[in-house]
């Protein structure tokens, strides 16, 4: 909890040294929010000569660490301090959209390093989704996947990352399965990944409620020019009956039956399209 977690930085301290480790593993603790604000204070300190505690920390893991918006403000200040860190995982720890707004925002903003954020399943809704797009999703420099997953996303969400996307230089991967954007927010990425103008290669959409509508417009996209550069894109579980699923099948060119008929996994090449009902 969140006493080892200070007793780790005062011994430290006492020693006047950094830490040595690169990954620090604190998935499945009641770390808590007190316990998020010491490892701010402790990774942030410096030692006598100067040097910063977690100058070589690289991982940090904090899934189901029981932590709620004002820990996630605390992680804020963790990545606005650090010059190391590649790969954050923060899933399911419910912050809401006040977990991300603010001094979190404001300190993925100012991070230069960090690679790969896990925010799964921290309910962030439409208002969360909305403050990482217009704060530093817009121009993150390092930053190549982005997990959303279970989130309570809906269409608001994917406007939001659209607009996003269209700066975005970074971004590679974005996970948004198991949310709720329906086909408005389907068409909504359509125009993302067009206004992105290649950059983004996977994109995780199942579950989603997309319908076939929503489906028939991406699986398109990813046959076109504008998504020539999609190298997966997971469309399924997204609530299309099984005779639109058979038409948009036979649209692509890959017919649910007959001798050459695939499974669920459709391969163009070396490109993945994850196709089912």
């Amino acid at each position: 909890g969140s006493q080892a977690i200070r007793s780790l930085f005062e011994k430290l301290e006492l020693k006047d040294a950094v830490m040595t480790f690169e990954e620090l593993n604190l998935s499945d603790n009641n770390i808590g929010d007190d316990g998020c604000q010491w490892l701010m204070t402790g990774l942030n300190s410096k030692t006598k000569d100067g040097q910063q505690v977690g100058k070589n920390l690289k991982t940090l893991l904090m899934p189901r660490a029981r932590f709620g918006a004002n820990g996630m403000k605390a992680v804020g200040g963790i990545l606005g301090g650090s010059k190391s860190l590649e790969n954050v995982i923060l899933s399911s720890n419910i912050c809401d959209a006040e977990g991300v707004e603010g001094e979190f925002c404001a300190g993925l903003a100012k991070n230069k390093s960090v690679k790969s954020l896990c925010l799964a399943g921290c309910r962030l809704g439409d208002k969360g989704a909305a403050a990482l797009s217009d704060g530093p999703l817009k121009s993150h420099p390092t930053l190549e996947h982005l997990s959303l997953q279970y989130n309570r996303l809906e269409e608001g969400a994917a406007k939001s990352l659209c607009a996003a996307l269209a700066t975005n230089q970074a971004l590679r991967f974005i996970e948004l399965s198991g949310n709720s954007l329906g086909p408005e927010g389907a068409a909504a990425l359509v125009d993302a990944v067009k206004k992105n103008k290649g950059r983004l290669q996977r994109l995780g959409l199942a579950q989603n409620e997309l319908q076939t509508k929503g489906v028939k417009a991406l699986a398109q996209l990813f046959t076109s020019p504008d998504g020539k550069n999609l190298e997966y894109l997971d469309l399924r579980h997204n609530a299309v009956p099984f005779h639109d699923m058979a038409k948009i099948r036979q649209e692509l060119g890959r017919p649910m039956d007959g001798d050459t008929a695939e499974g669920w996994m459709l391969m163009f090449g070396a490109r993945q399209l994850l196709l089912n009902r």
